[in-house]
């Protein structure tokens, strides 16, 4: 049962079937405000910014979304500050692979 709120689901199914459907200009807000991590993993790789991607990969409270945004990261500085700081094991591993690929 869908919840009616969209992108600000809690639910992930609801929240990324919203983001699918929103027009570009409208994925920062849900960047900025989402609950539900999943919805802000895929409002980020839709939009492709890569500044925004390299924020979300230092300081987006969900690994889940600081580990898929590090696949996107191209400075290896940042990387390796990850890869050396983050809290969340598979973050640094996923980091240290992204170094080894590049």
């Amino acid at each position: 049962m869908r919840s009616g709120l969209g992108w600000r689901s809690l639910d992930p199914r609801e929240a990324t079937a919203d983001v699918h459907s929103l027009p570009l200009e409208s994925l920062r807000t849900v960047i900025e405000n989402a609950r539900c991590a999943e919805a802000r993993r895929v409002a980020l790789i839709r939009l492709g910014d890569e500044g925004l991607m390299e924020q979300a990969a230092l300081s987006d409270p969900a690994p889940l979304v600081r580990r898929r945004m590090v696949r996107e990261l191209h400075h290896i500085d940042i990387l390796q500050k990850i890869a050396d700081e983050d809290p969340d094991d598979s973050v640094r591993a996923e980091a240290g692979k992204r170094l080894g690929q590049l």
